[in-house]
């Protein structure tokens, strides 16, 4: 029962991420990318955001850039700010208090969906909800699509969900998800077996 409400909930920030998309935020897709994605209709979004793995990222795996962010020493924001990406900044701590309670019940899950190196798992597990705030509002410059730069990915996800295509799309969930575990585990993949996946 608690993977089926993780899976909802982690499924819900993909569609929160894929909504921000048709808002025009830039994660670092081509246009042809974007385009397809906001093309999508209510029924292919909610089938594209149900992959097992996270349709963005937060560049995780830069653990020296996270330590500091998770660090007890991060100051408040200067007086007067004002997000310049209210949307992206609201989904990042979204983001970042849903990940650090599932991080608490389900590490392992967790790291595999979105690609948390062990240390920084540790540090935003113990990271004061207090703190959050401060270190969304820092963090949202770093919100991008997973594996932007693969169009060709990308596309075929995309054409899979559009066409309801459950047995592609689990196959590019597979890929992907395999890409996080290995990414997490600090593994780059054989340029050799990579096809167009490597990143």
């Amino acid at each position: 029962m608690e993977a089926i409400i993780l899976g909802r909930d982690l499924a819900e920030l993909n569609e929160g991420f894929l909504g921000l998309l048709a808002a025009e935020l830039d994660a670092g897709f081509s246009g042809d990318v974007n385009a397809r994605l906001r093309s999508l209709d209510h029924h292919a979004r909610r089938r594209l955001a149900a992959v097992p793995f996270a349709l963005f990222g937060f560049g995780f795996q830069d653990e020296a850039a996270w330590a500091r962010l998770l660090s007890p020493g991060v100051r408040d924001l200067d007086p007067g700010y004002v997000s310049r990406e209210p949307r992206a900044e609201r989904f990042t701590l979204l983001a970042l208090t849903a990940l650090r309670a599932f991080v608490r019940a389900h590490p392992q899950c967790v790291s595999a969906w979105i690609g948390l190196p062990a240390r920084t798992r540790s540090r935003l597990s113990g990271v004061e909800i207090g703190q959050l705030a401060t270190v969304a509002a820092l963090a949202t410059p770093r919100l991008r699509g997973r594996l932007a730069e693969r169009d060709a990915l990308w596309k075929r996800l995309i054409d899979a969900a559009r066409r309801g295509d459950e047995r592609l799309l689990a196959m590019l969930a597979a890929l992907g998800k395999q890409w996080t575990i290995r990414r997490c585990l600090g593994i780059e993949n054989p340029t050799a077996a990579a096809r167009g996946y490597r990143r």
